[in-house]
């Protein structure tokens, strides 16, 4: 298993919640992910994040801008994002997406039967 690449407070950055609105922002602009330990890491750190607000549901905002995930870490990410919006989601926004994260995403949906 490799380090992370990010530390905590990089991710902390990256996750933002609008109480009153009840929407978990999360933004994954310019982040690449190279491999599983930084999917899981960063997927860790979002659920530690979620059950420190107290509350377990909430909307998620999701911004795709200049995402990068390396093939190795596509299943884990994949994975690891179905699993957080059904155990934690209301309903997800993704905006802007490359074509090629938007087709796996609607691959991976489509396989394990899942609206993402």
């Amino acid at each position: 298993m490799t380090d992370p690449m990010y530390s905590v407070e990089e991710i902390d950055k990256r996750i933002t919640f609008h109480v009153e609105d009840e929407i978990m922002e999360v933004t994954f602009q310019d982040f690449e992910f190279d491999n599983s330990t930084d999917v899981n890491v960063f997927f860790d750190r979002i659920e530690e994040r979620i059950l420190e607000t107290g509350h377990e549901l909430w909307f998620f905002l999701v911004n795709y801008c200049n995402t990068r995930i390396d093939e190795s870490a596509w299943f884990a990410f994949s994975r690891r994002g179905q699993e957080l919006n059904l155990a934690h989601s209301m309903g997800s926004v993704r905006f802007d997406a490359s074509e090629t994260i938007r087709r796996r995403i609607e691959n991976a949906g489509a396989r394990d039967n899942f609206d993402p």
